[in-house]
């Protein structure tokens, strides 16, 4: 697959991604104190088996993009990932306050449940974690074009030593 039809199916899965993750958000009951559990089960966790797969998806055609167009050899590798070290940070943080308070609203209300239950879906999957997975992703392939442009310098013939390296 040439790499123009590699950004457009991935601009599609990451669409559906998008919109998958707006659906299991609606479909996620919010318990509210006032009112009872709600006993219409979990449909959103249908949605799962299909968001999951297409994360993957998303997840192959970024590395396969970014991979191809040698997006990281053209930048400062140090500063985007420093850059995208921090980031990652502020999603995990952010991915774990949304946890803390679904995790506060329902405490000690549905233990019967379990974790995976009709109030918790968008403890899984939310745009945060969705971030977090991308940022996650670009981080390692930064470090590794890092990593490997680093044993590439060492062991590169030095132009005024034409014998190899010391």
């Amino acid at each position: 697959m040439n790499t123009k039809a590699l950004r457009i199916v991935t601009l599609i899965v990451f669409l559906i991604n998008v919109i998958l993750i707006f659906l299991v958000d609606l479909f996620t009951i919010e318990m509210t104190p006032d009112k009872g559990i709600s006993g219409n089960g979990n449909p959103a966790v249908i949605l799962w088996f299909i968001e999951l797969p297409m994360y993957l998806m998303l997840l192959t055609g970024i590395a396969l993009i970014v991979h191809r167009e040698r997006y990281l050899v053209q930048y400062n590798r140090i500063r985007v990932l420093l850059i995208l070290l921090f980031f990652f940070a502020v999603s995990l943080l952010l991915q774990v306050d949304k946890a803390q308070r679904i995790h506060d609203r329902i405490d000690g209300r549905i233990t019967e449940f379990g974790w995976l239950n009709q109030y918790t879906n968008t403890i899984y999957i939310n745009f945060y974690s969705f971030l977090s997975g991308m940022l996650l992703l670009l981080l390692i392939q930064t470090a590794v074009a890092l990593i490997r442009n680093r044993f590439y310098r060492a062991g590169k013939p030095d132009e005024n030593n034409r014998d190899g390296p010391a």
